[in-house]
C-alpha cells in the first residue's frame, strides 16, 4: 500500500484564508487523513460561510500562532486523541509594508512572531512524538521574499529569511528520524492578499505625504506588486495542489518554489554573482528618482 493513503493528522494554521483555505478545501476532498484547521477567532465563521464544517475527521479550532499557551492545548488534544501531529503546515502569516526607517519595533516583534516564533514553537511542540515514530512532515510556507528583499518589505524579508535558515537547520537535524522539513516559496500570487498589506504608523503616513521622503516607494512599490499579483497565473489553488503532491510523496526537497517567478529569482540568484544580481534588480524595480520622474 502506498504510504501516501495511510491515514495521517494533518494540522494546517492560518486556514480560513489565501493559500491556507484552497489547501484545506483540497484536502478535504482529496484525501482521508484527519485535518485539524486553525485559524484566528475572528476568522473562524469563514469556515461556515465556504462549507466547511467540524466532522470526526475534520477539527476546526481558534488559534493565533504568537498565542503559546493555546498552541501547547491543540498539540496535547491532538496527541491524546489522534496519537499526533503527523504533518505540520505552517501557512500562517502576516505581512508589514515599511521602510526601514519607518518600520517600529512593536510592528517588527509582531512581524517576527507571527512569521517565525509562532511557527517554530509549533515545530518544537509536534517533533518529540514525530521523533519517537520516526516519521513526520513539517512543510513551512515561506515566500520569495525568503530568499530575497525589495524596498518597503525589509522586516517581512527577515522574517522568511529567519524562517527559511531556522528550516534549512532543522532539515538537517531531522534525518536521522526520517522526518521532511520542507520550504514552500510562492512568489506574486493571483489573489487579494496585497489589499492586506499592514502599514505602521509611519509607514502610512509616509505613503499618503508626498512630501515624504519615502513616498515614491511606498507609491510605486505597492502598485508594482499589485501589478505582478493581479497578472500572475499562480493561484491559491495551483500553489495548494503542488502542496498536496509535497505531502502524498512525502517530498524530501527542501527548498520548493510553487511559481514561475519564485523559480526565476531561484535559478538567479545561483547562476549571477551577487553584485551583477544586486544592480540588476535595482535597475528593475520601480523605485529610483530618475524613473518615477519620466
Amino acid at each position: 500500500m502506498s504510504t501516501s493513503r495511510i491515514k495521517k493528522v494533518i494540522l494546517v494554521t492560518g486556514a480560513s484564508t489565501g493559500i491556507g483555505l484552497a489547501l484545506a478545501k483540497i484536502l478535504i476532498r482529496d484525501t482521508q487523513h484527519h485535518i485539524v484547521l486553525c485559524c484566528r477567532e475572528s476568522s473562524l465563521d469563514r469556515f461556515e460561510h465556504e462549507g466547511i464544517n467540524a466532522s470526526s475527521r475534520l477539527w476546526l479550532r481558534v488559534l493565533d500562532v504568537t498565542d503559546f499557551d493555546r498552541q501547547q492545548k491543540i498539540v496535547d488534544e491532538i496527541n491524546e486523541v489522534l496519537g499526533g501531529v503527523d504533518i505540520l503546515v505552517n501557512n500562517a502569516g502576516v505581512s508589514f509594508r515599511s521602510v526601514i526607517e519607518d518600520m517600529t519595533a512593536e510592528n517588527a516583534s509582531e512581524q517576527f512572531r507571527v512569521n517565525f516564533f509562532g511557527p517554530m514553537n509549533l515545530v518544537r511542540l509536534v517533533l518529540p512524538l514525530m521523533r519517537k515514530k520516526h516519521t513526520g512532515q513539517i512543510i513551512n510556507v515561506s515566500s520569495v521574499g525568503g530568499m530575497m528583499a525589495m524596498p518597503t518589505m525589509g522586516t517581512y524579508s527577515a522574517s522568511k529569511f529567519a524562517l527559511e535558515g531556522a528550516s534549512e537547520c532543522l532539515w538537517y537535524e531531522m534525518q536521522p528520524w526520517n522526518i521532511s522539513v520542507n520550504l514552500i516559496e510562492p512568489g506574486f500570487v493571483n489573489s487579494n492578499s496585497f489589499r492586506h498589506v499592514k502599514y505602521t504608523s509611519k509607514a502610512a503616513k509616509s505613503a499618503a505625504d508626498k512630501a515624504s521622503p519615502y513616498y515614491k516607494y511606498y507609491y510605486h512599490m505597492g502598485r508594482f506588486v499589485e501589478k505582478q499579483m493581479t497578472r500572475s497565473w499562480s493561484t491559491p489553488e495551483s500553489i495548494a495542489v503542488k502542496i498536496l503532491k509535497v505531502i502524498n510523496t512525502q517530498s524530501k526537497t527542501l527548498r520548493i518554489p510553487v511559481t514561475m517567478d519564485a523559480w526565476f529569482f531561484y535559478f538567479l540568484r545561483r547562476v549571477l554573482p551577487r553584485w551583477l544580481y544586486h544592480k540588476i534588480l535595482y535597475h528593475s524595480l520601480p523605485y529610483t528618482h530618475d524613473r518615477s520622474k519620466k
